[in-house]
């Protein structure tokens, strides 16, 4: 996903974080947890595309969210699928 957004990260981390399923820092860093194992690809994705957002745009912007959707028009339903879970 990073090749095809046209973006670049320092680093890959996976994590056993429970309050949140992944995280971008200022150094380019991201961080996934290893609950997204539990969910189908595309869920996985979206986390995938929603932390490279980050590296862009390090907020939830308007701007964040169109980035998002260029690459997942129905992003909106891997979020429901995330929050449900939970």
């Amino acid at each position: 996903w990073a090749q095809k957004m046209g973006l670049e990260y320092s680093y890959v981390h996976i994590t056993s974080a429970e309050k949140r399923f992944g995280s971008c820092n200022a150094k380019k860093g991201i961080c996934f947890s290893l609950r997204l194992m539990a969910y189908p690809a595309d869920v996985i994705d979206y986390v995938i595309i929603h932390e490279l957002a980050h590296l862009k745009h390090m907020n939830h912007s308007s701007q964040f969210y169109s980035l998002i959707e260029q690459y997942m028009p129905d992003y909106k339903e891997k979020v429901k699928i995330l929050q449900h879970k939970e």
